[in-house]
């Protein structure tokens, strides 16, 4: 993926696009109109996905939900961005609760994303 207004090139764990996909050359291997980008974090990754990347990602005119998935403990977090470009978070941290990605109109179970997963 690629975000031409700030020149990152990234590659998400998951990356939803809604509608004809963009590509940035005539290669057609990286997409610049993601609608739903999905990360899984990491004790490496954590902090940069949350932080400066989710920043990164912002300049993205498709994104619409950027979800975070922990890999630690049971925490989803999902961000929607509103029409005046605000963004709001919504937690999710209950194994028998589920999050929908809106813009797909998916909804998940966390058992689901948590099985098999084993925590320290």
């Amino acid at each position: 993926m690629h975000i031409p207004k700030n020149t990152l090139y990234t590659y998400p764990d998951i990356t939803i696009v809604c509608g004809p996909p963009e590509f940035s050359d005539d290669k057609i291997d990286t997409v610049i109109n993601p609608s739903v980008i999905v990360e899984i974090l990491s004790k490496s990754t954590r902090n940069y996905d949350k932080g400066e990347k989710f920043t990164l990602y912002r300049d993205i005119d498709s994104l619409k939900e950027y979800i975070l998935i922990d890999t630690e403990k049971i925490h989803v977090e999902k961000h929607i961005r509103h029409a005046d470009n605000s963004w709001q978070l919504t937690d999710y941290r209950s194994v028998e609760g589920y999050f929908t990605i809106d813009t797909v109109q998916i909804s998940i179970l966390l058992k689901d994303v948590y099985d098999g997963v084993r925590f320290e």
